[in-house]
């Protein structure tokens, strides 16, 4: 008995160090569609302009095509809607877009406009990650983070910077269409992009459950604030969390050729990325033993889609 007390020790404590506990979050209260995808022209697939009305240009999806016989795109958004973060002192956080073929994005293009963001599933948090963007020049904005007892966090002066040339990208090189014209622009390969807002949460709120993101455009230039997705870090794990976390885990790591997937029957899918946040291999069905003889030796990042929505990441070592 004292020899299995400490083996759960272990796993626990292996659970806390090396599985990182970010979530990408199901939200909604987006009000307009800026993605193109599909085949037709974009402002068949589109309501706005991710910018103001006289640029009128949208992000589209890689399967997106003016027609059956135009190219297929090699630049846009993943078909999928899962995006890595790019940015490196996170990896393994993902964002997941909602459907390009619905509202995709919270946009804001008036001073004082207001926009709220309510998560499926509540979730305790020690920081939250807004994916977002400005159109047509940067904004500023305040972003209020609302907890299911009533009390709230305000994170006031927030810069939302435009979609050509700014940091902590989530993603970029996507490209651009206009939409009025239906002119691709992949924008040298490196642009647009979409970034990555940290929201810390203070100790004395990383207990509470957050329901809701408020967005309000401070700034009065001629600009549009566009939020597509919410990640979560989760905080304050009891023992029993941490035991459900290192069931999901994949064993033994660092491994040889296969890994064990204990609670792979409530998984849904399982996408294996390089430490850049590259997507080795996508869309894996889950099994219990995983076999993944195919890599190479190195550090790699599992990201687990779970049925009931949520996503959890795992750093496993091939030696």
């Amino acid at each position: 008995m004292k020899r299995k007390l400490l083996s759960l020790a272990a796993v626990l404590a292996l659970a806390q160090l090396d599985a990182q506990t970010y979530q990408s979050l199901t939200v909604t209260g987006f009000n307009a569609d800026v993605i193109a995808n599909g085949v037709g022209p974009s402002m068949n697939s589109t309501t706005m302009s991710l910018d103001k009305d006289t640029d009128n240009f949208a992000y589209m999806s890689k399967d997106f095509k003016v027609n059956s016989s135009a190219t297929a795109l090699t630049y846009g958004l993943p078909e999928n809607g899962l995006i890595n973060s790019a940015v490196t002192t996170t990896s393994g956080l993902t964002y997941q877009l909602a459907s390009y073929s619905g509202n995709n994005s919270l946009r804001l293009p008036n001073a004082n406009d207001t926009g709220t963001l309510t998560l499926a599933a509540p979730v305790s948090a020690s920081n939250l990650y807004v994916l977002a963007v400005s159109g047509s020049g940067p904004s500023t904005g305040d972003i209020t983070v609302n907890f299911s007892d009533g009390t709230t966090q305000a994170f006031t002066n927030i810069n939302f910077q435009d979609w050509y040339g700014g940091t902590s990208a989530a993603i970029q090189g996507i490209g651009r269409i206009n939409r009025a014209t239906n002119t691709l622009d992949a924008a040298g390969g490196i642009n647009p992009r979409i970034y990555q807002i940290p929201l810390a949460i203070n100790a004395a709120n990383q207990s509470k459950s957050v329901i809701s993101l408020t967005v309000k455009k401070t700034s009065t230039a001629t600009t549009v604030i566009n939020v597509f997705a919410v990640s979560a870090q989760v905080t304050n794990l009891s023992v029993s969390d941490l035991k459900k976390v290192a069931e999901s885990l994949a064993y033994p790591n660092p491994f040889s050729s296969e890994l064990n997937v204990t609670n792979f029957a409530e998984i849904v899918s399982i996408d294996v990325l390089d430490f850049a946040g590259k997507t080795v291999k996508a869309n894996i069905q889950p099994e219990s033993k995983l076999n993944l003889s195919f890599l190479n030796k190195g550090n790699y990042i599992l990201v687990l889609k779970n049925k009931n929505g949520t996503l959890t990441s795992q750093k496993v070592v091939k030696k």
